[in-house]
């Protein structure tokens, strides 16, 4: 049996680096997400088959791949096994074992094929190695970036991002002064005020423009706000809201003490603060 011969040309795998934008990974307190964006050269990539991770390994779907590629894929019940066909391969992937078959040879992977949600899932580790691909990893803001120059990366496999690095920056920095010491809840709360502000006809629609407004965010301009670096939890909190994980609906203030004015709705107490629409 022989390792995979990293300058081997496997072409059909291309794909798999391709066809991955965003995944999380559960966190210990119920209903939260972190979220990892997928760069391929440069270019943001989304999926509708979110990948995964399992012992430190990142994990595709095997049939969203193998369908966008025009591959035809099929499934060997009695050997538990997929196979998928393209015009130069055929290969064969077992579940529950590291070996695969490629036009009758067999290569070792470093993770096993199995089944999640009755999708076959394979290794991107695998993909990227076997097609020396430049794997960076931005812990900043959980961001793996993935660069060859012979991937050609599909229009329709582009996500165009609605929010920036620097954009997330921000939004984490408010949220850091703004809720140092509390909770995850009520730090995506917090930033969730700031985007829900974004949407409004009432706000400045940047972030940087809601939080230096006149008068909203005090801390925003103390010494040293410009060039604060976050906490990693608030990166996490910026991103899920900016990933749609919302916890207070279209509330568009918050305040550590209530505010006596009747033209605004309780919406919920977190933590201590006070938030409303």
């Amino acid at each position: 049996m022989r390792k995979i011969n990293y300058a081997r040309p496997v072409v059909f795998f291309l794909v798999l680096i391709l066809l991955c934008f965003s995944y999380h990974i559960p966190t210990n307190a119920l209903n939260k997400q972190v979220f990892i964006s997928l760069k391929v050269n440069g270019k943001y990539i989304k999926t509708d088959a979110p990948p995964y991770i399992k012992n430190g390994r990142t994990y595709v779907s095997l049939r969203f791949i193998s369908q966008a590629l025009g591959a035809d894929i099929s499934w060997v019940k009695e050997e538990n096994k997929a196979l998928v066909v393209t015009e130069k391969s055929l290969m064969e992937l077992f579940v529950g074992k590291k070996e695969i078959l490629i036009n009758g040879e067999t290569f070792t992977i470093d993770s096993s094929v199995e089944i999640n949600n009755n999708r076959t899932m394979v290794p991107l580790r695998f993909i990227s190695e076997t097609l020396g691909c430049k794997v960076d990893w931005d812990p900043k803001y959980y961001t793996l970036s993935i660069n060859n120059d012979k991937l050609t990366v599909p229009v329709s496999s582009v996500y165009k991002r609605s929010y920036t690095d620097d954009d997330l920056l921000w939004l984490a920095r408010i949220i850091y002064v703004e809720g140092k010491g509390l909770s995850l809840d009520t730090k995506v709360a917090i930033a969730n005020v700031v985007l829900n502000r974004i949407k409004s006809p009432s706000y400045p629609d940047t972030v940087q423009g809601v939080i230096f407004q006149r008068g909203q965010f005090p801390p925003a301009y103390k010494s040293g706000f410009k060039t604060l670096v976050p906490t990693q939890e608030c990166i996490t909190a910026a991103k899920m809201a900016y990933e749609g994980v919302n916890n207070i609906g279209k509330c568009l203030y918050f305040c550590d003490v209530p505010f006596k004015s009747k033209r605004i709705t309780l919406y919920k107490k977190m933590d201590g603060m006070h938030f409303y629409y």
